[in-house]
């Protein structure tokens, strides 16, 4: 029994089974390969999704390659020779693990081999209630490609606003080699690509063959990770093997990115440089320059709080890249985030966006506090004034103040901390300037400070604005890390001295 091409399906399975040929390993494979009766392929699509669900990958090619011949009645002479793959190979890796695979997921107790397929297939039709092509299309909405994304994207079951920023994403990730978003813990980074990502999956003409979420924020070696990456966006079979030196993966890597076009996001890639050693830094920024400088189809989507001095010199090279930076929600998404929480009082809400500055995050903790605490009453809350700072926020801040920054940005941010009380909220760059060498025991050049406060400033620690009339520039600190500078919970801030600053509410 031969197979010949027929006419492509598009459809939509229910969320146990979506017909996603993209991500049956590479290009057009699964058309060729599984142009059988319409039943039949929606019945590999949900083998191919259980076998995913029990390893966490989808059918490689050479796995499919196989089923291919099985369904033909070829022998595995016959697949090796229609094939780039061993005899030795098929017959002895690849074959008894996908029959082991198969028999665990769609077997119900029984082996699945090669001469039975047709019989497990035809219990997956029965299992499914996987209907004729005619009853499919009647049943199913036939312009309803969904693409899946590979990875755990964080929840966004609750997501409010960003309507501008998602549109803006959409346009550069059809022209961008690289896209960063840059911004301070809890900023909604993450939950802004996680959206992009569900958005970009459900269009009904795909502009990608892969989206892929990868986090990275455990910080793994560069070889893992690259190795890893081949995997997700080639659906490469695990035992195949790759080079061993780094700068050859990363060239498999890339030549897998010239020949699909794959929506890649690596969320918390800033980390790689935070609490990696000098080598490993250097090697980071290599793949990065490398990723981005080398042409391919891919799109490349960085989240992180800020960019690493390590990747300056791509910025200055002018090489496809974008930045954009993400500041808090806009007023009318904070408060809708705040009405689903029970906060109502409309005034005492805009008090808590500024506060906060629309940081979603501390919004929503400051929110739990407010029903906790004062049964949901803002009002109440606001007659017992205090800046509440949540416990993923003084995570970071420990994690700055302990291990980040430098003597100068300290000092900065003390200095700052003092001087915006009242109705001064904004130090100008020369009463600055004054102040710290004032103040500093050591000596700091001008050069240093403007330096140390471009840092601050890319961290999203520190707060500009501009004089419209002389131009001067001058800093102010958010609430909330002013609160914490000021209570020093960890005692990480004054490490030179201990007189601690006055108790803030």
């Amino acid at each position: 029994m031969d197979f010949t091409a027929e006419p492509e399906l598009q459809s939509s399975l229910s969320s146990s089974a979506c017909f996603r040929e993209q991500e049956l390993s590479s290009g057009q494979l699964f058309q060729e390969v599984f142009s059988i009766t319409e039943s039949f392929r929606l019945a590999l699509v949900v083998v191919n999704d259980l076998v995913f669900a029990k390893r966490g990958k989808y059918l490689s090619e050479i796995e499919m390659l196989v089923i291919k011949g099985a369904l033909n009645d070829q022998e595995y002479e016959d697949i090796a020779s229609h094939s780039t793959y061993s005899l030795n190979y098929i017959q002895r890796t690849v074959a008894p693990r996908l029959w082991d695979i198969l028999s665990e997921t769609i077997g119900d107790g029984e082996r699945v081999g090669k001469k039975k397929l047709w019989y497990f297939l035809e219990q997956v039709n029965k299992k499914y209630h996987i209907q004729s092509v005619s009853d499919e299309k009647q049943r199913l909405n036939v312009n309803n490609l969904t693409l899946t994304i590979r990875g755990k994207l964080p929840d966004i079951s609750r997501f409010y606003g960003r309507t501008q920023e998602l549109s803006l994403l959409k346009e550069l990730i059809s022209n961008q080699r690289c896209i960063s978003l840059i911004g301070i813990a809890g900023i909604g980074k993450s939950a802004l690509v996680a959206k992009l990502l569900e958005e970009v999956s459900g269009r009904k003409q795909p502009t990608f063959d892969t989206l892929i979420w990868k986090t990275i924020t455990h910080v793994p070696l560069l070889q893992d990770l690259v190795a890893e990456l081949i995997e997700l966006t080639q659906s490469c079979d695990p035992d195949l093997s790759l080079p061993e030196y780094t700068q050859a993966l990363i060239s498999v890597l890339i030549k897998g990115l010239q020949s699909r076009r794959c929506l890649l996001v690596l969320d918390g890639f800033d980390f790689l440089f935070q609490k990696s050693n000098f080598q490993q830094r250097l090697e980071y920024g290599v793949f990065f320059h490398r990723l981005i400088e080398e042409e391919h189809k891919g799109c490349i989507l960085l989240t992180g709080r800020a960019w690493p001095d390590e990747l300056d010199n791509i910025i200055t090279a002018k090489l496809p890249l974008h930045i954009l930076k993400i500041q808090g929600l806009d007023i009318d998404a904070a408060i809708q985030l705040l009405s689903s929480k029970g906060l109502s009082d409309k005034e005492k809400c805009n008090q808590l966006i500024q506060t906060y500055r629309g940081n979603p995050s501390e919004l929503q903790a400051v929110a739990n506090r407010i029903n906790h605490f004062f049964a949901g009453n803002a009002k109440l809350f606001f007659e017992n004034p205090t800046t509440l700072v949540s416990s993923n926020f003084e995570v970071m801040l420990n994690q700055l103040f302990g291990e980040s920054l430098s003597s100068t940005q300290r000092q900065i941010l003390i200095y700052i901390a003092e001087r915006i009380v009242g109705n001064q909220q904004f130090i100008s760059f020369t009463k600055l300037l004054s102040g710290i060498k004032e103040k500093s025991q050591e000596g700091v050049s001008t050069l240093e400070l403007i330096k140390a406060l471009e840092k601050l400033e890319r961290q999203s620690l520190i707060e500009s604005i501009k004089d419209p009339v002389t131009k001067e520039i001058s800093f102010t600190l958010q609430p909330i890390i002013k609160k914490y500078i000021k209570t020093d919970p960890q005692g990480l801030v004054h490490t030179s001295d201990n007189s601690k600053l006055p108790f803030a509410s």
